[in-house]
């Protein structure tokens, strides 16, 4: 009786369901399939660590280390809710595009070797496949290499112009950075340099479209680089990054320190008042007497000797040229003025190596023309800030 029961219960059910198959199949408003959830929105701000690694420091694992202190900073929630990217041009390994994330990196693009990591061909295409990958509404920009400054002696391109970067023997000009950068697909609101000697007037002054704000070192920095295990946290900051916090982060680590690992400078300038300056110090140019004063030592920002430095105070040059003809004391008050509304903020330590004294560091590094053939040096005649500027002085026969 209860297998009986339980077929006709069976064959019961089996009869339901169908009927309500056959209804469901041909019922023109049936339910609408859930929409799959909306893409995220741009993020706040996107960061770029722009690393071209290709060289000692990457053969050293400097690149590794510092990409761990990144790692450390994203884990503590140092990106805020912001997104933290780096390209990464390893030691002799294909070129990655990475986002680093609180628990994982998280790979974007794996890049060919056909482009050198200091060409604008790449550094275009990596902007390009940003602007893409992670949207945001601000971007930053560190750039993490090698530097050398205005010195114009990098990769020559069509219709452009080594001051960032190091692949094999190849640099890229900074004339070729700046317009690489104007170029890109978004406006950034900062450059902080992880590299040598990039705070140069002449540097700034060729990037002064760029971003309104720009951080960096007059002199060599150690290899180790920025602590980013703490800047990161300054670069996704609410509203501004806070580029003050970053540079005084890493002069604070190395002027803790002793002996000749005491060593470093750092400075942030707003990019704005770089018109106003190159105008005062074009004006100071006119008027004083060219070339290097006699008796005068400047404040070099290398240790080597003065006559081949190429890196030399620009406040303490002009302090001192700026004397002894009509109009001095007037076009003084303006340039100083004008250096102390650009630059944000500068510090030293005592020495450079524990040998150069940077007691007269302002923050912002200029090279000294001695000479009319001394505008071709590594083509420093091409730079805007010849151009607009250094052009004006002028030597006797």
């Amino acid at each position: 009786m209860k297998t009986k029961l339980l077929l006709h219960s069976i064959y019961t059910l089996l009869i339901s369901a169908c009927a309500l198959s056959m209804t469901g199949c041909g019922d023109k408003d049936e339910p609408t399939p859930p929409a799959p959830p909306e893409p995220a929105g741009p993020a706040e701000r996107t960061v770029l660590v722009y690393m071209a690694a290709n060289n000692n420091l990457g053969s050293s694992r400097y690149d590794r280390m510092d990409i761990d202190e990144m790692r450390q900073a994203a884990k503590a929630g140092g990106s805020r809710g912001g997104r933290l990217v780096i390209y990464h041009a390893g030691y002799n390994t294909a070129p990655t595009l990475v986002e680093i994330l609180a628990d994982r990196l998280d790979t974007l693009k794996v890049y060919d070797n056909e482009n050198l990591s200091v060409s604008s061909a790449r550094m275009a295409e990596v902007f390009s496949d940003l602007d893409e990958a992670v949207p945001a509404r601000q971007y930053g920009l560190v750039l993490w290499s090698h530097g050398t400054g205005w010195l114009q002696d990098g990769m020559e391109e069509p219709e452009r112009q080594r001051s960032f970067g190091l692949e094999g023997r190849h640099t890229m000009n900074v004339s070729t950075l700046a317009q690489t950068i104007e170029e890109a697909p978004f406006k950034l609101d900062f450059v902080y340099f992880d590299c040598c000697y990039m705070m140069s007037v002449e540097t700034l002054y060729q990037m002064r479209h760029t971003a309104p704000v720009i951080a960096g070192s007059t002199t060599e920095l150690l290899t180790t680089g920025m602590p980013y295990d703490q800047n990161i946290a300054c670069f996704f900051t609410n509203g501004q990054a806070d580029l003050i916090g970053a540079a005084q982060n890493t002069f604070n680590l190395y002027n803790a320190m002793s002996g000749q690992n005491r060593t470093c400078t750092m400075s942030v300038l707003s990019t704005d008042g770089l018109a106003r300056l190159a105008d005062a110090v074009r004006e100071i140019y006119l008027k004083a007497t060219p070339g290097m004063p006699e008796g005068y030592t400047p404040q070099i920002f290398s240790n080597v000797s003065v006559s081949s430095c190429h890196y030399f105070d620009l406040y303490d040059y002009i302090k001192t040229i700026c004397k002894d003809f009509d109009g001095a004391d007037k076009l003084w008050q303006e340039f100083e003025a004008a250096f102390n509304a650009a630059m944000l903020y500068s510090e030293a330590t005592p020495k450079l190596w524990n040998v150069v004294p940077l007691d007269r560091c302002h923050g912002l590094s200029t090279y000294i023309l001695t000479s009319d053939r001394s505008a071709s040096l590594k083509n420093y005649n091409t730079l805007d800030w010849y151009t607009d500027v250094a052009s004006v002085i002028k030597f006797k026969e």
